[in-house]
């Protein structure tokens, strides 16, 4: 080997141990150990997106409270406190009452009679009760009713893509460090191999082509390592982000036993999809809304007519007392819109049509979605039994080349070629059989349910 091919893969190996080294520093504190269902519960906990959806559902609330209120009569007072630039006054002429024998003109002169105060006070206190208003108020609250379910529906959506994205990292995790390993034994049967090439040719049983290929699969394998590397640090970043960690946690996963699922018919899932999806919920809730906007907007042909009650206090009003109440019926009504109303209610019913058109795509479309995710389901399975009748032939081929070392029929490479061909393909078991639990996690995902385990 040329001394520059060896400082060159020198180099390549102290980069490589140099990365390790810097992840394990900057970890710091302790890894935290976690397991599927743990990581699941914590994501749904803490995920800041689910926070945020948390939040408007509790924001409609408040508007459902808030509309909720219109059922009941509003209670106002208005106080004023004023100064007149002229009083009101009543004047007399002179005679105005007639005349007296003795006396005269009764009154003998004209009199100007101030009335009020330049400076008064009003307060009134007003109880008003709607009544036909109550026709919109009660389709108000039917809508905001139905937006709080639609929050809450897209919530639950939310709430299954993140547990599904949890699935995916996690799955993706585990199976990246198999390959690792399978990877670390690739690399350590490339370092073999190339001793045993340099071997043969100084002895001349090879020629240096073979040293050469021997050396770039050492320098292959490095930077596989590396890759993998690479890989593992950016999903153990996107799963704290998406648990809510810190992005620097050292997690340390627990393996995920294989379990057998039942099967389901796509007519069990079609059924289960349309009951519990929560985008068919909320499109549902969207058609709801819809209608309820139509009546209201066919009530503004009806007068508005409300109650009311008020109790008045005045000082310095003329002719007024100081104390008096008034009650009666009042009526709003607007006798000519140019066509507003009715633009307004036909807007609605184009809603109303828009909303359902929406529905039974999104019918469909679930209906899609089941069709191809249980393919897959059956896909992964058969992949999955492929996967293992190759794991089975593996080892039995590490057993037969460790058998062939001992005896001194095989060189070591051969043997370590057979050992990581074997963690190669435990890794593709592993990917096989995590895809299979992946492919039924966005099985339930799409049927409504929030994949946990």
């Amino acid at each position: 080997m040329r001394p520059g091919h060896i400082a060159f893969l020198a180099f390549t190996f102290a980069l490589a141990v140099l990365f390790v080294c810097t992840v394990a520093v900057s970890s710091g504190a302790e890894p935290r150990k976690l397991a599927l269902p743990d990581a699941v519960r914590l994501a749904l906990a803490q995920n800041r997106d689910l926070r945020i959806a948390r939040l408007k559902v509790h924001e409609y609330e408040q508007k459902r409270a808030e509309s909720r209120s219109g059922y009941f009569p509003e209670i106002k007072n208005q106080s004023t406190v004023a100064r007149t630039t002229a009083e009101g006054n009543v004047s007399i002429p002179a005679g105005a009452f007639g005349s007296l024998p003795n006396a005269g003109l009764v009154p003998s002169h004209g009199v100007l009679i101030n009335q009020g105060n330049p400076t008064f006070v009003t307060s009134g206190t007003s109880a008003t009760q709607p009544l036909t208003p109550l026709i919109r108020i009660h389709q108000a609250n039917r809508i905001a009713a139905s937006e709080v379910a639609a929050t809450r529906d897209e919530l639950k959506k939310a709430e299954n893509e993140v547990a599904l994205q949890v699935h995916q990292i996690y799955y993706s995790i585990l199976t990246t460090r198999l390959q690792k390993l399978a990877a670390q034994q690739e690399s350590a049967y490339s370092e073999i191999r190339l001793r045993e090439s340099q071997e043969d040719v100084r002895n001349g049983d090879a020629l240096k082509v073979d040293a050469i290929q021997s050396q770039a699969g050492v320098l292959q394998s490095a930077q596989s390592l590396l890759t993998l590397d690479l890989q593992l640090s950016d999903l153990n970043t996107q799963l704290n982000d998406l648990l809510g960690l810190p992005l620097d946690t050292q997690l340390v996963l627990s393996p995920v036993a294989p379990s057998v699922l039942p099967d389901i018919s796509r007519e069990e899932a079609v059924q289960m999809a349309i009951a519990g999806n929560p985008e068919i919920a909320a499109a549902s809730e969207k058609l709801h809304q819809a209608k309820a906007a139509i009546i209201a907007a066919k009530s503004a042909y009806i007068p508005d007519v409300s109650a009311f009650a008020r109790q008045s206090y005045q000082n310095g009003v003329p002719f007024l007392v100081h104390n008096f109440g008034t009650f009666g019926l009042s009526v709003n009504y607007d006798i000519f819109d140019f066509g507003k109303r009715r633009a307004v209610v036909r807007e609605r019913e184009d809603q109303r049509a828009e909303a359902e058109q929406n529905l039974e795509r999104l019918k469909e479309s679930v209906g899609v979605q089941i069709e191809q995710s249980l393919n897959k389901v059956q896909r992964t399975k058969q992949m999955l039994q492929v996967a293992a009748e190759v794991v089975k032939l593996r080892a039995e081929g590490e057993r037969l080349a460790q058998n062939q070392l001992a005896q001194g029929i095989a060189l070591v490479s051969v043997q370590r070629q057979a050992v990581a061909a074997n963690y190669r393909a435990q890794a593709d078991l592993l990917q096989a059989q995590f895809a299979h639990l992946l492919a039924r996690a966005e099985l339930e995902q799409i049927i409504g349910r929030t994949p946990e385990n």
